[in-house]
């Protein structure tokens, strides 16, 4: 078996990210991030779990862009969001890179939107915090349920 040295290198495939930023630095303004994130990837889960692309996550995400400013509003009441396609920089998730660009994203600004923030690739499904492990600590992540059937199944 080839063991890789350097994590792999995510196909030009096309992505759905999800940006959120903090509205300064200040430690309650990063723990109301994350909180926000939370919320924000727990709507989005529920609402792309059908989505079989990006194009089709995409339609998603603009058609229920209210329900997911909500989500972020119900915990950050100044959050609001924006659709478009913005810069994001090489980031690595759980082995996979995924290059730095320009991506159609879902960006959430909280209050003057000043504050360090928090990148993650909403389609195919690499974001990670503890809300979406199972309880058997198995990641909830369509890239690995292909990697998993790839290698043949859940090898722990």
């Amino acid at each position: 078996m080839l063991a890789l040295a350097y994590p792999a290198r995510a196909a030009s495939g096309d992505y759905v990210r999800l940006h959120v930023v903090a509205a300064d630095d200040s430690a309650p303004a990063q723990a109301l991030k994350l909180e926000v994130r939370d919320a924000v990837l727990a709507c989005a889960r529920e609402l792309l779990r059908d989505a079989g692309d990006a194009e089709s996550a995409w339609r998603i995400v603009v058609e229920n862009v209210d329900a997911l400013e909500a989500a972020a509003r119900r915990v950050a009441g100044d959050a609001h969001c924006e659709l478009g396609v913005f810069a994001f920089p090489e980031r690595v998730y759980g082995g996979m890179v995924v290059p730095a660009g320009d991506y159609r994203a879902l960006r959430v600004v909280i209050g003057a939107g000043r504050g360090h923030n928090w990148w993650c690739v909403l389609y195919p499904s690499l974001c990670y915090p503890e809300a979406w492990v199972e309880g058997d600590g198995a990641l909830y992540s369509s890239v690995w349920r292909w990697l998993q059937a790839l290698f043949g199944g859940d090898r722990r």
